[in-house]
Formats: C-alpha cells, structure tokens, sequence
C-alpha cells in the first residue's frame, strides 16, 4: 500500500513538473537541386541585366531569387534607376515575381548598402540553417532579408522574430512563403 501512494505522489509530481511541450522548430523549405540551378542561373542573368543599364549607378544593387522569385537588395540614387532595376528583373526568363527594397540613398552612402557576410552567418547560425541552402539570408545595412519557403506561416513569423534577435540586426524583412496556410 505503502508502495503505491509513493508511487502516485512520485508520478503526479512528474506531472507538475514537466512544463509544456515546446514548439517545434521552425523548418524551412529546401529546394530541389534542379531549381536551385534555375535559380543561379535567373540570379546571374538579372544581375547582368541590371548592370548592362550603369554599373556606377546599380554598384549596391544585388539580387537573390528562391523558387523564381527575385529579391532586389541595395540602394539606388534616384526612383528612376529603382523602377529600371525592378523592370530588367521582371523581364528575365524563369523571374516569377519581383520583390523589390532597393531603397533611395545618397551617392556618399551606396556603399554602406553591400551585404554584410558576418552578420548573415551569425543570422543563418541564430536559425540552425548552417550549412543548408534552403533559405537565403541577406544582411544590408542592418536589415536582415529572408527568402525562401517554410512550411508553416508560424514557421516564418518563428524565424523572423529569431533572426531580430542577432546583434546589429535592426530590423528583419521575411518573404518566406508558407507551404501550408
């Protein structure tokens, strides 16, 4: 008897004690190694294209593309050389939709508009997407950009809130497209 009371109060402080399950992780989309060839090659072509138009002028301006989709990054002296930017992307084959933040800057402050290799390794780290091409990760001045898929849309918001949270990150723009609503 003695036994078993010991053994209901053991479990039902097992039970108190164990605190909710926490959520999964985030899990990003990878893509399959055929698209992601298609889409170095629709990278390369826009970033041809959009040098073509003035090298000076577009030398901030850098573009990702996951799944057909183009990221225009960087920053641009003048709303023309925006709009023409977005348009040599739109008119690339395999360039399904263009999402474009090149953002107007001084010509003295093109160049603080490069990506940032040191930050995006640490945001890449703060998500566990080392070593994995599922998801790419652009830091331009401070603003981390995310492009790719997850499977869910709390996958996304996860994955926004956790890349804010990497020192110098001041803010985070997310186009990862859920794959389930």
């Amino acid at each position: 008897m003695r036994a078993s009371i010991l053994l209901l109060a053991l479990l039902a402080t097992a039970c108190e004690t164990a605190g909710p399950a926490a959520p999964p992780p985030p899990v990003p989309v990878e893509r399959p190694r055929a698209v992601s060839n298609r889409d170095d090659v629709v990278r390369a072509t826009v970033l041809r294209r959009i040098a073509e138009l003035d090298r000076a002028a577009f030398r901030a301006v850098t573009a990702e593309v996951w799944g057909g989709r183009v990221l225009l990054l960087g920053a641009v002296v003048k709303p023309e050389q925006r709009r023409r930017a977005e348009q040599a992307a739109r008119a690339v084959e395999g360039a399904a939709e263009v999402l474009n933040e090149v953002v107007l800057a001084e010509e003295s402050r093109l160049d603080s508009y490069r990506p940032d290799p040191a930050r995006e390794e640490a945001v890449r780290r703060q998500l566990g997407l080392e070593g994995k091409a599922g998801t790419v990760v652009r830091v331009v001045n401070g603003i981390a950009f995310l492009l790719g898929g997850v499977a869910r849309r709390e996958d996304a918001e996860s994955m926004k809130a956790d890349a804010g949270d990497v020192e110098g990150v001041k803010w985070v723009v997310a186009h990862l497209k859920p794959s389930a609503p």
